[in-house]
């Protein structure tokens, strides 16, 4: 009879073990990682103009728009550098990302070039010099709006921020490859490849940090897709999917801060 005893005790314990209303409990321990969404130029900075009139600024805003929806349905948090037509200053935008705590930050840009003809998707990831010269160009453009850093501190606010971005270059070309692979399979548009370029906007991003030149707005055939709201939420499914394959491969590195914010 002792056996009975004992066991009767062990299942009760088991099955108290395994009751479901242990469940919410463990899933509300897992926090959402949080995605900070930057939507390129804005207010009087219009960026890139398109042959028909489109600009960067309000086709950059409707991507991230759009992106904010299929992170959420994804499972992420999202917060936007700007939600309207208003000029954040360039130095300003990884700030904000770092103050939100956020795990990746994704800058969203169209791009231009005198070839109408050229046309596709690029990721870029933070270059601490000049990089190429086809990378620096397209750097200098999405730069061009950045005024002299801030401060009389600049020169050491400089190297601080080049620090921070440093720590994280590994990662962040993991997920410019992530991205870019998704956006190679996306229908019509032709592969271009990650790269890196010194683009201001990501100096200073203490996390995982990409710029994504979506398509080329010179392009009148690119153009008029990014007019497509068809289009646009398939492009930000793409880039869903591409921020999820990183995740999914990270090894839980990426989840650090995620981690560290919840203990």
């Amino acid at each position: 009879m002792t056996p009975r005893i004992l066991l009767v005790p062990f299942l009760s314990l088991l099955a108290w073990g395994q009751s479901p209303k242990t469940a919410p409990a463990l899933l509300a321990a897992a926090p959402r990682l949080k995605i900070a969404l930057d939507a390129g130029h804005g207010g009087e900075d219009t960026g890139a103009k398109g042959a028909k009139g489109l600009l960067e600024k309000d086709a950059a805003l409707a991507i991230v728009q759009e992106l904010s929806k299929t992170l959420d349905e994804a499972g992420f948090d999202v917060v936007f550098t700007r939600g309207d037509d208003t000029l954040i200053p360039l130095w300003d935008r990884a700030r904000l990302a770092n103050e939100a705590g956020a795990d990746l930050f994704i800058s969203i840009h169209l791009n231009a070039a005198r070839s109408r003809a050229a046309k596709g998707s690029e990721v870029y990831f933070l270059s601490l010099d000049r990089g190429d010269e086809d990378a620096a160009s397209v750097a200098a453009l999405e730069n061009a709006g950045a005024s002299t850093r801030p401060g009389a501190d600049s020169v050491v606010a400089g190297i601080l921020e080049d620090m921070a971005q440093k720590a994280y270059l590994q990662d962040s070309e993991r997920l410019a490859v992530a991205v870019q692979l998704q956006l190679n399979r996306l229908g019509g548009i032709k592969e271009r490849g990650v790269k890196q370029a010194p683009f201001v906007v990501l100096r200073g991003a203490a996390m995982p940090a990409v710029l994504v030149e979506s398509a080329f707005i010179s392009n009148p055939k690119e153009e008029l897709k990014l007019k497509d709201a068809a289009f646009v939420k398939r492009l930000a499914a793409t880039i869903t999917q591409g921020i999820r394959r990183y995740f999914a491969g990270a090894a839980g590195t990426a989840r650090r801060k995620a981690v560290a914010n919840f203990r």
